[in-house]
This record gives structure tokens, sequence and C-alpha cells, in this order.
């Protein structure tokens, strides 16, 4: 009788304290501002990238399946490159999305398996929203100057994409 008691109690006094509590009201969270594409973001954007580009370059050699998806991946991600050493920090991130976006095809062409550098996180989506079309992406880097790649050219050696 005397734990029924106390049990009683118990559950009277958590029940009590459960309606004491003030109710929550449903305010919403302002949604948080979209990163900023300064040079950290940039940078980690880019070594994201480069790394993918190593994994593509991979299947690529193993499978000898020639499309000239990692000969635009590499063109795009040099070119982000420059862009990134010149201070442009969100036209660096714009060329390499497309880059990936390359080497995704050409993963996909050589039946490997892409790994999670190849996948967007909501930051890097954030980061590459506003976005040029990739017909004025391609006129821009075409206008620059860039030539164009082979992926049989880039089987030699090493791709060029350190960032530093």
């Amino acid at each position: 009788m005397k734990h029924f008691i106390l049990f009683s109690i118990a559950l009277l006094s958590l029940s009590t304290f459960a309606f004491a509590q003030k109710k929550k009201t449903d305010v919403k969270q302002p949604a948080t501002a979209a990163p900023f594409a300064d040079q950290p973001h940039a940078k980690n954007y880019l070594i994201k990238t480069s790394r993918f580009a190593g994994h593509c370059h991979r299947a690529v050699f193993n499978t000898k399946k020639y499309t000239g998806d990692l000969g635009q991946m590499v063109r795009y991600e040099r070119y982000a490159k420059k862009l990134y050493e010149a201070g442009k920090y969100r036209e660096a991130i714009f060329f390499s999305r497309r880059a990936r976006q390359f080497g995704s095809a050409s993963l996909a062409a050589n039946g490997a398996i892409p790994t999670s550098d190849g996948k967007f996180t909501a930051d890097e989506e954030a980061l590459s929203s506003g976005s040029p079309t990739d017909e004025d992406l391609e006129k821009t880097i075409t206008a620059a100057g860039e030539p164009m790649l082979t992926d049989e050219s880039l089987m030699a050696g090493n791709l060029g994409l350190e960032i530093k």
C-alpha cells in the first residue's frame, strides 16, 4: 500500500509538471542564409571536385571508354582553378559544379560507381545557386581560350588540378 501511495504521488507530480510547462508556440525560425562564396568555401568545393576528377580519371583509365566527358571535366576544373586563384570564388564554384556534372556523365558511361565527392551537399547547392546556364558557361570558357581536351590525352599523367 505504501508503494502504491508513493507511486500515485510521483505520477501526479509528473502530470502536474507536464501541464505547468509553457505551451510551445509554433514560431518558425528564419531560414539560415546561404553560405557566402568566400575563399574557404570555394577551396573546399574545388578540392572535392579535384578528388572526384581523380576517381573519374581512374575509371576511364581502367575501362578505356573515351566519351570526352573526362576531358571536359578537367577543362572546366582547370578554369575554375584559374578563377579561384584570381579571387573570383563564386565564378570558380559555377565552373567546378559543371565539372562535376561532366565527371558524373563520364562515370556513368564507364559503368563506375560515383563516390560521395560527386554528390552535392545542401551547402554546395546553396553556394552554386544562381549559376549561369550550361551554354553561358561554355561561351565563357571558350572565350577565355581554354583548349578542348580529349580523354586520351589525360591518360598519361597529372591532371593539374591541385589547389594551394
